[in-house]
């Protein structure tokens, strides 16, 4: 009887310990199922076309005769280093995307300082202010090509008004990419905006008034605490907004179409240009894969920041 009661106490500590297994199994099977259709969209949209576009990059490729496609190395990307146009447009990426970045940190920053106040009305004003984030960049562009328009543009109606010159915008090469980032800062700095006062407003109220204690006036406040305290939303946000400029593609095709002249054809538009005009897809990746290296050594110097500040 000992020796079966042993026995039965064992079977059922072995049934014990199956069935936690067992569970573990089906949930991990059902975990399988569930993150399964994220994998392939993943690999189909993002990891495949990245590979296949650094392939194409290595290739002599022409849209209109691709049996003759062959095998080149590393051709297209030292074809670019000696290329004119290359480097027009690698300096328009960094002048519209360092000046959109500046400016848009700057006005983003008053911004919030303003709406970091409870007043009646504010909430809306917040909501208001955030509308053209949301706006289609297809259909902001053409509004503010015709904003822009030197006969009845909106804009040289108002400098009319004050006695100021009619400017033809979009076909002066002195304008047409001020107006440009204009446009990117009138979208985007709403954006900004609310990243920096969503920072300001986790701001600890014993440090508020620890600052207002000690005499501080607003722009000592904002300049001694809140900067120091906001560097690391600065950094994630600088990064997010400069990586976004950096590859703009659709508002400044909708508004100049890359003109007049160069004054607007940045890296982007200079791929498409390449391989939707003049069909030499492998030199169009070449130039993507450097807009891709760009934004890969910006996101590791401002991780580094960023672990430098924490």
């Amino acid at each position: 009887m000992a020796v079966s009661a042993d026995t039965a106490s064992l079977d059922r500590a072995e049934t014990a310990a199956v069935a936690p297994s067992r569970h573990v199994r089906s949930e991990r099977r059902l975990a399988t199922m569930l993150l399964l259709p994220s994998v392939l969209f993943l690999v189909l949209m993002t990891i495949f076309p990245t590979i296949y576009s650094l392939w194409m990059s290595m290739q002599q490729y022409n849209l209109s005769r691709p049996d003759l496609a062959h095998f080149v190395g590393l051709r297209n990307f030292g074809q670019l280093l000696v290329d004119d146009l290359f480097w027009k447009s690698v300096r328009v990426t960094f002048v519209f995307s360092l000046s959109v970045l500046a400016l848009q940190f700057i006005i983003g920053f008053f911004v919030a300082n303003l709406f970091d106040r409870e007043r009646r009305g504010m909430n809306l004003l917040r909501t208001l202010f955030i509308i053209p984030v949301f706006a289609s960049p297809v259909a902001l562009g053409l509004t503010w090509r015709y904003m822009y328009q030197p006969g009845y543009g909106l804009i040289n109606y108002f400098l009319e008004s004050v006695g100021l010159p009619r400017i033809n915008w979009l076909a002066s090469p002195q304008w047409a990419l001020p107006a440009v980032i204009a446009v990117d800062v009138w979208q985007w700095t709403p954006f900004v905006a609310l990243i920096l006062l969503a920072g300001m407003q986790s701001i600890s109220p014993e440090i508020t008034e620890a600052a207002e204690l000690d005499g501080l006036s607003r722009f000592q406040y904002l300049w001694r605490i809140v900067l120091p305290l906001l560097t690391p939303i600065i950094v994630v946000v600088g990064l997010i907004r400069l990586i976004d400029a950096l590859k703009t593609f659709d508002l400044i095709y909708i508004i100049t179409r890359g003109g007049p002249g160069t004054a607007t054809y940045n890296l982007p538009l200079h791929a498409y240009s390449m391989g939707f005009a003049s069909f030499l897809m492998g030199t169009s990746a070449a130039i993507a894969w450097v807009v891709v290296i760009i934004v890969n050594v910006c996101a590791v110097t401002f991780l580094w920041l960023l672990s430098r500040e924490q």
